[in-house]
């Protein structure tokens, strides 16, 4: 028999599932016009109406991402081809890059094995410079040391409050995690099934035995009234008990340097920018081939999705896996699709500090100076990221505003769950646009498809308009390009739910700069009249 005496429904208050969001009546909505479909989308086929007698040019675009499927047919016509190198093995365009053919990958070893580990910033940065600032107040520091500092005040901060709280609640959630696994394995047995369900359960009869009765009873009483998986559920669990030992590792243990073992390269010495390999894909996952499919995979073939814009190149940098990236390396991915042609750049990464942005910001300036438009998204932590940083951001360290750079919250429509995303970060100083980021389309890898979401979703859906506006106005200047995005967004004149809270509501217009969301028949109509 299985004995047990944690009453488990008192400890699982700090484990909550988030609810799926109802699917869109018709997939692509993010492309649809809210007068003529019902849906707040971009208006696209409206604009290509506007566009249809106008010629285009091709514009690339780079994708600083996790990496990309190079293999998808819906991506493969349109990748970016270096016109100097050829795969030889040898450095032709004498870049101090080898075979940079489609991109460039910043986190792989010269023997094309790539970095898979993520390794957060907040870590690297509260042991990073612990030595240095631990104990000590802001007036006694140096001038040129205060951001600095204060990126590890708020990592330091992040480490201890998440280690404070795992620490609360760890010993708890072993002991339930041990009866969890008792009680599915017996049922599992006993129901002669590999995952069980709640109605597996209800139809269990009273002359069960005594330990199927128990473990039932456990079961439902986690529940209650809602259905679930088994399987998916202590899945999710012992995902949940990794996090809580994580974030005591955090702060106990020294990070291990994966990245400057495998690379070769001091992450935080800006002088070697050579490095890394040509590696794309192992290891990439599917983020940056959605990303990539949601600006231009081909329009109108029969497969895959329809991208936003028609005639464009896709460049693609590998130079984060998630909330991990380090300065450095976004940096010198910027400088490198700045110099190799790219007029747009995507970027939907982010993290909430970035001790090294001052390279960052030198290299978004120098984007700035070739004229190129920085498009990112702006995280989903359902913050307020004026007050919660979320990095990059359009503002440099001294507080100057770059007009060459759009950071993207994401909104949905009311068939998805309202119109601005539960997840979504937000900030009336720090956002400037809203763009669709709810089961929004997009190619996996494998040639799949899948309903994703995601400010990283709602980046490339501006990026793409970005890059519609530059390949049939190729006379708009950047910041011409951010001012007409921002200028023709749908206003929207309402209220809606804060992002993090059940009820409390907010006029949207106080969510971001513009007050808007992105739409691309309105930006047509008004570069015209540029």
């Amino acid at each position: 028999m299985i004995r047990y005496f944690i009453p488990i429904a008192l400890v699982f208050i700090n484990f909550t599932c988030q609810s799926q969001p109802i699917k869109p009546a018709v997939k692509d909505w993010h492309l649809l016009d809210y007068k003529k479909d019902g849906y707040r989308g971009i208006s696209l086929a409206q604009a290509y109406e506007l566009l249809k007698n106008k010629k285009s040019e091709t514009v690339i675009v780079a994708v600083i991402d996790s990496g990309i499927d190079t293999l998808q047919d819906d991506l493969k016509p349109i990748f970016w081809k270096n016109p100097i190198e050829i795969p030889n093995n040898i450095d032709d365009d004498k870049n101090g890059l080898v075979d940079d053919i489609i991109g460039w990958n910043y986190l792989g070893g010269s023997n094309l094995e790539n970095l898979s580990i993520s390794v957060p910033e907040p870590y690297r940065t509260y042991h990073r410079f612990k030595n240095t600032f631990e104990n000590k107040k802001e007036k006694n520091i140096s001038k040129e040391d205060v951001f600095t500092y204060k990126e590890w005040k708020r990592s330091e901060k992040l480490i201890i409050d998440n280690y404070e709280s795992a620490i609360k609640e760890i010993d708890g959630i072993n002991q339930n995690f041990a009866i969890i696994i008792k009680t599915n394995e017996y049922l599992i047995k006993y129901l002669k099934k590999e995952s069980f369900k709640k109605a597996d359960l209800v139809n269990l009869s009273t002359t069960t035995s005594d330990s199927a009765l128990l473990s039932k009873r456990v079961w439902l009483n986690i529940f209650g009234d809602e259905d679930f998986v088994s399987i998916d559920f202590v899945k999710d669990y012992e995902s949940y008990k990794k996090e809580l030992e994580e974030k005591i590792t955090f702060k106990t243990t020294i990070p291990v340097d994966y990245r400057g073992k495998l690379l070769k390269d001091d992450g935080y010495k800006i002088e070697n920018k050579n490095y890394g390999n040509n590696n794309l894909q192992t290891y990439s996952g599917y983020h940056g081939t959605s990303v990539s499919s949601i600006i231009g995979a081909i329009r109108n073939n029969g497969k895959g999705v329809d991208g936003i814009a028609d005639n464009v190149r896709i460049m693609m940098i590998r130079a984060g896996l998630g909330k991990d990236e380090y300065d450095k390396d976004i940096a010198i991915a910027i400088r490198y699709a700045v110099d190799n042609g790219a007029k747009v750049i995507n970027i939907s990464l982010g993290k909430p500090v970035s001790p090294d942005k001052k390279w960052v910001d030198e290299a978004v300036t120098y984007a700035l100076s070739k004229d190129v438009v920085i498009v990112h998204a702006s995280g989903n932590d359902a913050q307020n990221i004026d007050v919660d940083f979320n990095y990059l951001n359009g503002f440099k360290i001294d507080g100057t505003r770059l007009p060459n750079f759009l950071n993207v919250s994401a909104s949905g429509d009311k068939s998805n769950g309202g119109l601005v995303a539960p997840f979504s970060n937000y900030g009336k100083k720090m956002v400037d646009i809203f763009a669709p980021g709810v089961d929004i389309n997009c190619a996996i890898a494998n040639n799949g498809t899948q309903l994703s979401s995601g400010t990283s979703m709602a980046s490339p859906v501006a990026a793409g308009i970005a890059v519609l506006l530059r390949s049939y106005f190729p006379k708009l200047s950047a910041t011409q390009i951010v001012e007409i995005i921002k200028k023709s967004g749908v206003e929207i004149n309402e209220d809606v739910i804060l992002p993090a809270t059940k009820d409390k509501k907010v006029a949207f217009k106080k969510l971001s700069d513009s007050g808007k969301i992105v739409n691309a028949y309105e930006a047509v109509k008004i570069a015209l009249t540029y």
